[in-house]
């Protein structure tokens, strides 16, 4: 594939200086000083140019209807060249052949007379007609128009110009009719007398005596409003006038590929073959299918080798950009944009240019450290001029220069050219910017490295440039503003090395901050040595500053004095970077001052500034990741009574790190730390490092963990763990703070006794006897059991109905001593019954198991001191309110009985509503849905039940019942029954409570109401 230089021979006058400002008026045309071969030569012929010419030579030969012709485009459009050429072709009939070709109309066979006036002649002593007249030479035929000043009439017009094919050009009015205001005539001023002479011209060329003249006025509406607003009037006159309008033309075709081909006649005597230019622009679409499949461009590839086809040699970025500063005040549309050109091809094919490397002009080919280059760009828009003093070029001291300086190539410095170039609009709503994908679809070329380009954008936006803005559309894009990155910056410097350790700290202690707190229980930030404090009953990870050879030896000696060294780790590194983590420290904390600040100034979430600083936040948050990545790198932990380090590094996604894990990871790795701390093998290690006595202290033993650098690290409860969970195995004993572990004797044999249902009525209780460490179980009444009382036979059902019973186990087999003896007490408990009229009540006590001594009275006093002995039924007349009794038998008493005697329905008894109260009403829910509207409702009044049965029952069945001395709530019931449908869940639950306690005697009260039941006096204990 060629180069440029290889493919194309720019014209000798492209480095002429003299050449590129050079500016052909009208006064070169009327002077002669114009050589025609050359002009055409270096010109391209537009299809503008060549309406014109065809419409012209209408006219010459008499055919066009009116015979003016307008040119209409913007400042700097070609218009003035236009009329140079139509005027040269007009004067050198034997150029038209060559030059016109079949437009030509051969039926204008000589030469044609021109003449033409540029407003910039403002000092005109005789107006425009005088001039006209004097170049006709007839300046004599408008004698009595010149003094003083008047404007020719029609006929006088249609006398002066008629005869041979004339061409009239004007101009650059504008100005003119300008200047013209300060000249006063009369009562009038001489830009008045003059639209009057041209609106007379205008119409006396559409009579037919001046049907081989043709007028060619230019029009600078953009430029010269007031100027512009005369020349329309008069032409707007014409129309009204003759009926007729004036034919509009445009010199170049701004959306057409005419000012390629203008810049290509204009600046290169030779240019390369189709097939040279197809396989360069077939090298161009394999570099974008290239960027396309890494997804960081979508341009299309086809497309693009349409373009070059049409553009060669410049790239077809030029004209896109081009179009977005052509409409700024001030600049030449054509001639503007033909002397930028000029100038990058100079440089490009100069001595030192570039084109020896290149096959395309690119935008980005602008050479801003030349003077003659920054001129034409100030001329263009001075906006951008810090933008490029800062952030682009500067003689090597700009942003992007140092950045290539550093890294090599020339990507910053392309990247922010050309989005400089993008930039250039000055005008209402004009595009402004690139995208990344279009930044790097505007670079791509065969044999360039782009893959680093989209990673450069993001760094020249992020944290390099001054004055690039990203707009809502996400394009980038200079601006005389400076950007988020410098106040970012300017903030960030303001603050202090102490400002920014500070929140480098709190940075580091968030990302490294404990929160399984199974590794290690508390951090600290580049500590000094004093304020580093080690207890027993915590890990301390310190982070600490990086140094050449290792551990600093102020934290060597700090560990060589500590006492507790297996509660120390430390977290650094080897490489001296600090000073660069505090650098992004400081951004991190600058882009955070400005997000607050924003957010005190009730900054909108959408707003674009801050979606960019929110942007920003993210992007540092992800360099001091990295920095502290750098920087803190080794693992220092104590092992077998020395320090051992271990490489450590930061792994992180996005913005997410969560530095305990990948800490707790590394120990791992090096077995420093272990989450295996149950089972046997733990308690082997425990009782081989730590438990190495056989009775110790609990508090010895865990500061030993602090101790031992052999030690592993674990959870700090596991050794608590380890501890209940040996003793429930009886493999451990506690006395106090006093640890044993054994070895123990075996333990004796002992006796359960489960109380399964007990008949209040008689008193017979029905045990579960369960046997401990032992097979045969005996019983007696009265006395201990011995091997020689009576054998238990039924262990799930056994009955008695005696007071005191004695149970002792025997281990068969010998390996366990049998125990003592285990005493079981049954409970006393009374009935009554009572009965007679309004005047005389008889009361009837019995005592369940019978026998025992019943003692009672009847005035509220204490049974147990002051009763008298049952011996039958007592009588008991009106005016006693209530009968207390106690049982007592073997010495075992009941709770004492409470009976109320009614005489009548204001003597009800009531329940105290202020204090706990105890109905003894047994409640058996018989299905699911009962037993749960029952726990419900005991939710609901906060009631507890004593003596609990829970039976869920189907074609198998399972049951759970608990000791009458156990109460438990609606919650614990729950529980109990999921566990209990955890083993079987088919049938139905049924619930068997004995008794229901509440907080309060209103508790019950609303209870029973929910219930639909009546709370009897003798139900209630309060």
């Amino acid at each position: 594939m060629k180069t440029l230089n290889q493919t194309c021979k720019p014209r000798q006058g492209v480095f002429d200086v003299a050449r590129r400002d050079e500016v052909l008026d009208l006064t070169n045309l009327i002077e002669n000083n114009i050589d025609p071969h050359d002009f055409f030569n270096e010109n391209y012929l537009t299809d503008g140019m060549k309406s014109l010419f065809r419409e012209a030579f209408r006219s010459f030969a008499g055919k066009s209807g009116s015979g003016v012709i307008k040119l209409t485009q913007a400042m700097g459009g070609g218009k003035t060249h236009c009329m140079i050429a139509l005027g040269l072709l007009a004067k050198y009939p034997e150029l038209r052949n060559e030059v016109m070709g079949s437009e030509y109309n051969k039926e204008v066979l000589g030469s044609v007379r021109v003449v033409s006036f540029t407003g910039r002649e403002s000092d005109e002593q005789f107006g425009i007609w005088g001039a006209i007249a004097e170049q006709l030479g007839k300046k004599d035929v408008f004698k009595d128009y010149y003094s003083p000043l008047k404007a020719p009439g029609q006929s006088a017009w249609v006398n002066l110009l008629k005869g041979e094919p004339l061409l009239i050009l004007l101009d650059e009015l504008s100005p003119y009719l300008e200047n013209a205001r300060s000249v006063d005539i009369g009562n009038s001023d001489l830009s008045v007398v003059t639209v009057t002479a041209l609106s007379n011209l205008l119409v006396a060329a559409g009579k037919d005596e001046l049907s081989n003249v043709c007028i060619v006025i230019s029009d600078l509406k953009a430029t010269y409003e007031g100027g512009a607003e005369s020349i329309h009037s008069a032409l707007i006159n014409f129309e009204n006038e003759v009926g007729r309008t004036a034919l509009n033309l445009e010199p170049v075709g701004l959306n057409t590929d005419d000012v390629y081909h203008i810049l290509k006649k204009r600046l290169f005597d030779e240019l390369p073959s189709d097939d040279d230019i197809m396989t360069i622009a077939e090298g161009y679409a394999q570099a974008i299918k290239d960027a396309g499949q890494m997804d960081i461009t979508q341009m299309s590839p086809d497309k693009l080798v349409r373009q070059i086809r049409e553009s060669f040699p410049f790239h077809p970025a030029i004209k896109d950009l081009y179009a977005r500063f052509r409409e700024n005040p001030g600049f030449q549309q054509t001639r503007g944009f033909i002397r930028f050109m000029r100038l990058i091809v100079s440089n490009l094919f100069g001595d030192e240019g570039l084109a020896s490397s290149q096959y395309l002009i690119h935008p980005h080919h602008i050479d801003l450290n030349d003077g003659e280059c920054l001129a034409e760009i100030n001329k263009i828009n001075s906006n951008i001029e810090n933008a490029i003093s800062h952030d682009i070029a500067s003689q090597g001291l700009a942003i992007a220069e140092i950045i290539d300086n550093q890294y090599g190539g020339s990507d910053a410095e392309d990247i922010c050219k050309l989005l400089m170039v993008a930039s250039l609009g000055n005008v209402q709503n004009a595009v402004l910017g690139l995208t990344s994908a279009e930044v790097v679809a505007y670079m791509c070329m065969p044999g360039r490295d782009i893959t680093k380009l989209p990673e450069m954008v993001e760094r020249l936006e992020t944290r390099e440039c001054w004055y690039l803005h990203r707009g809502r559309d996400d394009r980038l894009y200079f601006k005389k503003n400076q950007n988020l990155v410098a106040k970012l910056r300017s903030t960030a410097e303001a603050y202090s090395r102490e400002a920014s350790l500070k929140d480098l700290k709190s940075f580091l202690s968030t990302i490294f901050a404990p929160e399984m707190k199974d590794c290690y229980q508390e951090v600290q930030v580049l500590p000094a040595i004093d304020e580093i404090q080690i207890v027993p009953d915590k890990l301390n990870l310190i982070l600490y500053e990086p140094y050449a050879g290792g551990l600093h030896h102020d934290l060597e000696a700090f560990y060589n004095d500590l006492d507790y060294k297996n509660r120390v780790l430390f977290l650094s590194g080897q490489r001296e970077t600090l000073d660069s983590l505090l650098d992004v420290g400081k951004e991190h904390k600058a882009i955070q001052s400005i997000l607050d600040e924003m957010d005190s100034e009730g900054v909108r979430p959408d707003d674009p500034q801050r979606t960019i600083a929110l942007d920003l936040r993210d992007k540092i948050t992800l360099r001091l990741l990295s920095a502290a990545r750098e920087t803190f790198t080794t693992l220092t932990y104590p092992h077998l009574d020395r320090l051992s380090t271990t490489d450590f590094m930061m792994n992180f996604t996005n913005n997410e790190y969560r530095g305990e894990k990948q800490i707790k990871d590394a120990l791992k790795s090096k077995q420093k730390f272990t989450d295996d701390v149950s089972g046997d093998t733990f308690r082997k290690k425990c009782e081989q490092r730590l438990f190495t006595q056989k009775v110790m202290q609990w508090s010895e033993i865990k500061k030993r963990s602090a101790i031992n650098t052999s030690w592993q690290w674990h959870h700090l409860s596991a050794l608590d763990t380890l501890k209940n969970e040996m003793v429930n195995k009886d493999q451990w004993r506690l006395d106090g703070n006093y640890v044993d572990k054994g070895p123990f004797p075996a333990p004796t044999t002992d006796v359960q006794i489960q109380e399964l249902y007990r008949d209040d009525n008689t008193g017979e209780v029905t045990l579960k006897i369960t046997p401990v460490h032992g097979d045969t179980v005996y019983y007696d009444y009265g006395s201990e059991a011995t091997t020689a009382s009576a054998k238990v036979e039924d262990w799930r059902d056994f009955k008695i109905i005696e007071i005191n019973a004695s149970f002792l186990c025997e281990d068969s087999s010998k390996v366990h001593n049998t125990g003592k003896p285990h005493e079981w007490h049954n409970k006393l408990t009374l009935k009554k019954r009572v009965y007679g009229d309004q005047n005389k009540k008889t009361v009837e006590l019995q005592s369940a198991p019978a026998g025992a001594v019943i003692k009672y009275t009847t005035d509220g006093s204490s049974p147990r001191n002051n009763g008298g002995v049952y011996d039958g039924p007592i009588t008991v007349i009106k005016g006693a309110k209530m009968v207390l009794a106690i049982a007592e038998k073997d010495g075992i008493t009941s709770e004492q009985l409470q009976v109320d005697l009614e005489w009548g329905e204001e003597e009800k008894p009531s329940i105290n509503p202020l204090i706990p109260t105890r109905w003894k009403v047994e409640h058996r829910p018989a299905t699911t849905k009962e037993s749960f509207e029952f726990i419900g409702r005991l939710k609901k009044y906060e009631g507890k039940i004593f003596g609990l049965g829970i039976v869920i029952a189907g074609n198998e069945w399972v049951e759970l019942r608990t000791d009458t001395k156990l109460s438990l709530d609606a919650d614990q019931i729950e529980e109990m029954i999921e566990s209990l449908r955890k083993i079987y869940s088919d049938g139905q639950v049924n619930i068997d409570a004995g008794s229901v306690w509440f907080p309060t005697g209103q508790h019950l009260t609303d209870f029973a109401a929910d219930e639909k039941k009546e709370v009897k006096g003798d139900e209630v204990e309060q």
